[in-house]
């Protein structure tokens, strides 16, 4: 069954739709400041991030990048796997792990349904990527990596500073899923004459700097996951539960929110 069908809800406007056509236009005219788009896209990061953490998906999927490492390192592997959903035995490729994290997400999905929206959905999608970039980035270069070698690059990416590499990817990819959300679904009122983009070529050519603008928002996201693993995991040597990510990602968000009024004198 594909996630579209799982009965998820279509998302309203959240309240930093607002920002969308500045954000649009800054980057098809390519010649607003860098800070303050950044700035935007950090606002409209922040408020979709507030939205979501009403979606028991969204913090499934990022529980997930959590525990999976960790259990891939644990002394039994199996039972380890076993408690978060994932069959370690079917593991012998990068396409194997994020089969299982696919898998157990979308179980997720189903259990879930009725409270899902699409940010959970955005969210699977976005944990792929920063769970695959993590593997690739541990694996040998030089040869065809075996199940061994794959298996080991999953278990390496439980430290704090590999977990700061996928909240920053995760959550950058997020945003950027989440504004090309609002522009598919919104060509109509964005594209023509005097309106946010001349034409559809416009809009077609902004992805490479929207991808890079959400990356550079999502550093925020970067020393602030890393602390707070080794301060959880590490230091206190607990086992990371959703309630857990939960007020990881509720931290965040006041953490963003802190630091966009320190850039504006606010605070």
């Amino acid at each position: 069954m594909k996630a579209r069908d799982l009965g998820h809800q279509r998302l309203g406007k959240l309240p930093a739709y607002r920002l969308l056509p500045d954000i649009i236009r800054y980057l098809v005219d390519g010649g607003a400041p860098t800070e303050a788009l950044v700035e935007q896209i950090t606002e409209f990061g922040r408020e979709a991030l507030q939205f979501a953490l009403k979606d028991d998906v969204f913090i499934e999927a990022l529980w997930l990048l959590v525990r999976l490492p960790q259990a891939a390192a644990a002394p039994d592997t199996t039972t380890a796997s076993s408690e978060i959903d994932i069959n370690k035995d079917a593991i012998a490729s990068v396409s194997d792990i994020l089969f299982q994290y696919d898998s157990a997400v979308e179980r997720a999905q189903r259990r879930l349904h009725q409270d899902n929206t699409d940010l959970g959905e955005i969210a699977r999608r976005a944990g792929l990527t920063a769970l695959g970039d993590g593997i690739q980035s541990n694996l040998p270069s030089l040869w065809q990596p075996s199940a061994e070698d794959v298996q080991s690059s999953l278990a390496g990416l439980k430290g704090t500073e590999k977990f700061a590499d996928m909240a920053q990817n995760f959550y950058a990819n997020f945003v950027e899923r989440v504004i090309h959300y609002y522009v598919d679904r919104n060509l109509h009122n964005m594209v023509g004459p005097e309106r946010v983009a001349r034409s559809v070529h416009d809009l077609g050519s902004f992805d490479h700097a929207i991808r890079r603008h959400c990356s550079e928002s999502a550093l925020i996201m970067r020393a602030f996951a890393r602390d707070w693993l080794g301060r959880s995991h590490y230091r206190d040597g607990k086992a990371i539960s959703r309630a857990d990510m939960r007020a990881f990602s509720a931290h965040a968000v006041e953490k963003i929110r802190t630091e966009l009024a320190i850039r504006k004198g606010k605070s």
